[in-house]
């Protein structure tokens, strides 16, 4: 009996000194000695006032809020397993009746207008990530919800906190030549903490959502080829160039071409952008000096829609996702159905901490025998503060008018062989101060 009691002391204590050193081998190892976690403070103000849509006169989408985020990234067990983490908080500070056009509050839709606005708590992210090597090659998977930006033909969009994903993505890189794929099932929009299906513009339910894409870069090529499609629903292919032949030159071009299934054409056309076919070209050169920059950029969209309706390119493959464009003409009104757009963006470093610039844009396009014609300019101003205190800080303000045409469901007025115009003045102000914890 003493000695099988001397025995069970011997094993306890044999276990307890094997579980102090695993736990202290767990605590030293590369999982934890690697982690990284950020807080981050975003003040953010989103303003636009036009009079384009026929039935309101005029109209103000506004929307203001703070929020506090919180990122941890561990490093790998054995060198494969790790974990991401973020955290994401916003306050409403002030909202209009027409805030949810901004994405930058939730719309908890209890009561009308601006009373709907509210902020919002949410795990933005939340994945296991693995790592490994093959044959020279670098592997890379992540499973749970993440943010993809330009993944293929999806991508994410940022206001107080980014759109997510649920699903899988991963990949391989050698030497310059990449793959990556991803498939997602569910989506988490900028501006709210609710987790959705996947849906049609007449809200049925989508299945799924799966991407693939081909890279090559150098330090004078950089090339994209993607395909992606969501189920039933868009099928889309895009080719991204980015040729550098001298260090301060760039040019760029970008073709998206985008196909209706099924699932699209079954819906009534008021809920389509398209009939079939959508497509939209586009070309960019930027020259680089030291103290500025200048880029010009021209894109042309091709998108019909039957029974005298215009047409638009749609930029997302659902109604809960975002898609991939880098093309300079970044919002709905610059791509209707044969419109050709002409952009420019200039900024001038004025001091190591402050810099200014221009963004301007000038369209137009036939419909019903009108020439329409739409644009808008905005100044902006990014402050960096070098202060030690400060160096974290990044501040930036943008506003200017603009020009488009009266509308009914999107689609121009056109009266006596005019369109009537429409005037707008949209502004935005973010502040954002990011510090490492560890």
């Amino acid at each position: 009996m003493k000695n099988s009691a001397s025995w069970s002391v011997i094993a306890i204590a044999l276990l307890s000194t094997t579980a102090q050193s695993a736990d202290k081998s767990l605590v030293d190892s590369s999982f934890f000695k690697d982690s990284q976690a950020e807080i981050s403070l975003k003040n953010y103000w989103k303003y636009l006032k036009d009079d384009a849509d026929i039935a309101k006169p005029q109209e103000i989408h506004s929307a203001w809020g703070q929020e506090l985020a919180l990122g941890y990234q561990s490093g790998y067990l054995a060198d494969i397993l790790g974990v991401n983490l973020d955290y994401y908080s916003a306050v409403k500070l002030g909202a209009s009746d027409a805030f949810n056009s901004r994405g930058v509050l939730y719309n908890n839709k209890l009561n009308d207008g601006k009373d709907n606005a509210a902020g919002f708590s949410k795990i933005g992210q939340r994945y296991i990530k693995l790592k490994g090597e093959v044959g020279g090659a670098t592997l890379n998977a992540q499973w749970g919800w993440q943010t993809l930006r330009d993944y293929g033909v999806i991508s994410r969009s940022i206001r107080l906190s980014p759109s997510s994903y649920l699903g899988w993505s991963g990949g391989a890189t050698r030497a310059g030549l990449s793959f990556r794929g991803a498939y997602i099932e569910r989506s988490m929009a900028r501006n709210s903490p609710e987790s959705l299906r996947l849906q049609t513009n007449d809200g049925r339910v989508i299945g799924h959502l799966a991407t693939a894409e081909l890279r090559y870069k150098n330090d004078l090529f950089n090339g994209q080829l993607a395909y992606g499609e969501s189920q039933d629903y868009l099928r889309r292919q895009i080719l991204r160039l980015a040729f550098s032949p001298d260090e301060k030159l760039t040019l760029g071009s970008q073709i998206y071409t985008t196909q209706a299934l099924d699932g699209y054409q079954a819906m009534a056309l008021s809920k389509r952008h398209f009939d079939r076919n959508a497509n939209h070209y586009a070309f960019d050169a930027k020259w680089q000096e030291p103290h500025w920059n200048l880029k010009l950029g021209i894109a042309h969209t091709r998108a019909p829609k039957g029974e005298g309706a215009l047409g638009f390119y749609p930029r997302h493959m659902t109604k809960d996702s975002r898609g991939t464009f880098t093309s300079m003409a970044n919002v709905e009104a610059y791509m209707a159905d044969g419109e050709t757009m002409l952009g420019m963006e200039a900024e001038y470093r004025m001091t190591p901490e402050f810099t200014a610039g221009l963004l301007g844009t000038y369209d137009q396009f036939d419909y019903q025998g009108a020439r329409v014609r739409l644009g808008e300019i905005n100044a902006f101003g990014r402050w960096t503060p070098s202060h030690h205190k400060l160096k974290n800080l990044t501040v930036l303000a943008i506003v200017g008018p603009g020009w488009s045409y009266k509308h009914q469901n999107n689609t121009p007025v056109i009266a006596d062989g005019r369109y009537q115009t429409s005037h707008s003045l949209a502004a935005e102000f973010i502040a954002e101060y990011r510090f490492k914890l560890f």
